[in-house]
């Protein structure tokens, strides 16, 4: 082929994510939950709220401790999402961090992790909650697609001039 049509352009590949096997969610020790403050500082919306590694760390291995802490871990690499869970939150659990490692988003991980929590929180309580920032869309369609419906603002909550939505997710809702 010659002329025009030998120079027409191939379609560019796109470099897909590599995908990670399906991890396993698992109990974080004080020590594994500790060491993911740093990544977690790091991304949105922590960073943007002033999170600092080192008391999230402190943070994490508390709450690790009482046994609350849960990581998807995938085979021979570290914790691609960790997610917190306080229990006893108006007559149900609370999720007070739920965080994926960037390079494992979009692949379900979140997903596990909040699945995960709903059936301990579900065997026991009637309602599982959730915050995250108004201006947070990503977590909003997220958590939305996960059952959750706003049940209320908390304005100044985390950092003055924001405003955290609380999200709500009854036992019986379907995803």
């Amino acid at each position: 082929m010659t002329g025009a049509a030998a120079r027409v352009a191939r379609p560019k590949r796109v470099a897909q994510p590599k995908r990670v096997a399906q991890p396993k969610i698992v109990h974080a020790s004080a020590a594994v939950a500790r060491r993911q403050a740093d990544w977690i500082a790091g991304i949105e919306p922590w960073r943007g709220l002033g999170y600092r590694a080192a008391p999230l760390g402190r943070y994490l291995a508390r709450v690790a401790r009482a046994g609350e802490v849960w990581v998807a871990m995938a085979a021979g690499r570290d914790p691609l999402g960790v997610a917190v869970l306080t229990d006893g939150f108006l007559l149900g659990g609370f999720i007070a961090l739920l965080a994926v490692q960037p390079e494992a988003s979009g692949q379900g991980i979140g997903q596990r992790l909040v699945a995960h929590i709903e059936a301990r929180v579900f065997a026991r309580r009637r309602w599982l909650f959730v915050s995250c920032d108004a201006d947070n869309r990503a977590a909003l369609r997220f958590y939305r697609r996960q059952g959750f419906a706003r049940v209320g603002r908390l304005p100044d909550l985390v950092r003055p001039g924001r405003t955290e939505l609380l999200l709500r997710k009854p036992r019986h809702a379907t995803t």
